[in-house]
């Protein structure tokens, strides 16, 4: 694109250092750095690391900028039932799917 650090630091709303640390392996964004940074490159880097409903999930969570925690209190469940579904160590009832369903909307959970 031929932008410095600084103007993508900018766009996102972050520190030139922490372009420089992304850029370099040193650190990963920060999940509520995500969604800008999806808007800035047009697309999204942030791809499910395995399969299935679990990896889904935690995807499109990041994608939303949601920590594990903002999902939790979203959906009323406890922190550690959000982690045992991106494990694949339990499934959402009903209700929770369906306000997944509603909190991500298209994004194929």
């Amino acid at each position: 694109m031929g932008l410095r650090q600084s103007d993508v630091a900018a766009q996102i709303g972050v520190g030139t250092q922490t372009v420089n640390y992304w850029e370099n392996g040193h650190f990963n964004p920060e999940v509520q750095s995500v969604p800008k940074i999806v808007a800035f490159l047009g697309h999204n880097p942030f791809r499910p690391q395995s399969g299935g409903f679990p990896g889904r999930l935690k995807a499109a969570r990041i994608a939303a900028g949601l920590t594990r925690r903002q999902l939790a209190i979203r959906l009323r469940v406890h922190t550690g039932t959000v982690a045992d579904w991106e494990r694949g160590q339990a499934r959402p009832n009903s209700r929770p799917s369906e306000e997944i369903k509603a909190i991500f909307g298209g994004s194929g959970i």
